[in-house]
């Protein structure tokens, strides 16, 4: 009797077996309902969002974030959406999907963001929206943000947005990337031809302009100047953006290496764009000028010397002049440097041109004959070659710097020769 009870047992164990086996041979895709054959993992979720910072004008836009799964899963992966910040009301100004699902035996969903347009007269609001926190329990997620300035304006207004970074990575008094901000504080500008001011805007922060729809036609320009600067010496990258309701949404133009925070005064100014206003159409044109100098205001007498040089008694003093194609030339440089000093005697002697960079002041002069000296019944002739710059902005009084090469026959005098004395500067008489 136990002997028959064993053996039944025996059989329906064996039956089980096979039932599962066949089971398991016969299931050749998986059909996500909770139960399968795909073993559990801990994926990882990577967060894109179309736009990370974005300046906008209400006008119904939407803007989309994926997300995406490394592996399916067995279950729904749910991702939730929210506002972090800003003062923008959820409803009023913008939607949101509150969670985003990736469906079981899915990698990727795809969410929407949208900017509504409403009738209301309001300031410029900011909303900032995080996908992704840690209620995602079953896949490692790092959150992503979406910060969105609403500018809640006229359709006729033209809005202008000004933002600036160093060029080159700075750091402050504690070894911190500097803030571009402690950086440098710059006005935004709308000017006229004569670059006479129209509208400023200086907040501290990060600037922005409003153009009124309703203002006269004509030809403007968007201008950037110092207010203030650090005294961290870089050169600054402009971000310059453009809106306008149904006809200009984020128009970026950028200018690299453009404003050096070792010149800060109003005559500093760097012209990023025109703007030709003719009725509620604006034409913008990229310009990307700096400001540049006045050759005229350099011409005249210089006169200074290095210690050095002037330590045994010899004063520099040249001459400079423009001539009718407009080119700067100077006179003077052998009279001062060769006169007297080995018993020499000058000839002759011509003018140097110096190839000006009106932008930034600097200038050189190509290797090109100077003087002939005769020196005890010997003839020798001397070429010049040098670099230079003019500080020609924030300086009440203009200077400049000269570092002469002076070749005579193969034999140069320079300055890491001499040190001061081919070191000249001066001011204008």
């Amino acid at each position: 009797m136990n002997t028959i009870i064993f053996k039944k047992k025996a059989f329906l164990y064996t039956l089980m077996a096979f039932v599962l086996l066949v089971s398991s041979c016969t299931t050749d895709q998986e059909e996500y309902t909770g139960a399968g054959n795909v073993i559990p993992t801990s994926p990882q979720i990577t967060i894109t969002p179309e736009v990370s910072n974005l300046s906008l004008i209400e006008d119904n836009s939407s803007y989309t974030y994926t997300v995406d799964l490394s592996t399916t899963q067995l279950v729904d992966v749910v991702v939730k959406v929210s506002q972090i910040g800003g003062d923008a009301t959820m409803g009023d100004d913008f939607t949101i999907d509150n969670s985003l699902v990736i469906r079981a035996g899915s990698t990727s969903a795809t969410g929407t963001i949208t900017i509504l347009a409403d009738e209301l007269a309001e300031d410029t609001e900011t909303v900032t929206i995080q996908v992704g926190d840690n209620t995602t329990a079953n896949a490692s997620i790092t959150p992503e943000t979406m910060t969105f300035t609403i500018l809640n304006v006229s359709e006729d207004d033209l809005i202008i947005d000004l933002e600036w970074m160093q060029a080159v990575s700075v750091t402050d008094n504690f070894g911190e990337e500097a803030d571009p901000l402690d950086v440098a504080d710059l006005r935004l500008l709308l000017t006229d031809a004569n670059f006479g001011t129209l509208l400023s805007a200086d907040t501290g922060d990060f600037e922005q302009l409003v153009v009124p729809g309703n203002g006269p036609d004509g030809t403007y320009y968007i201008v950037a100047d110092y207010f203030a600067a650090t005294d961290i010496l870089t050169n600054l990258n402009l971000d310059l953006t453009l809106n306008q309701l149904g006809k200009i949404n984020d128009a970026h133009h950028s200018f690299s290496d453009v404003m050096p925070t070792a010149n800060v005064c109003p005559e500093a100014y760097y012209v990023m764009a025109s703007v030709v206003k003719s009725g509620t159409d604006y034409t913008v044109t990229r310009v990307g000028e700096g400001a540049t100098m006045d050759l005229s205001d350099y011409v005249g007498t210089w006169t200074g010397g290095g210690s050095w040089w002037e330590y045994f008694g010899y004063a520099c003093e040249v001459e400079t002049t423009i001539d009718a194609n407009g080119d700067l030339w100077m006179t003077g440089i052998s009279s001062n440097w060769l006169q007297g000093w080995w018993g020499e005697v000058i000839i002759d002697s011509a003018a140097v041109k110096l190839d000006v960079d009106t932008a930034t002041g600097e200038f050189s002069i190509a290797s090109q004959y100077l003087c002939t000296t005769d020196y005890q019944g010997t003839s020798y002739p001397y070429n010049v070659t040098a670099t230079g710059s003019f500080s020609f902005l924030c300086t009440a009084i203009p200077e400049f710097t000269m570092n002469p090469v002076l070749d005579q026959e193969g034999f140069e005098i320079d300055g890491s020769a001499w040190a001061t004395p081919f070191n000249e500067y001066g001011v204008i008489d």
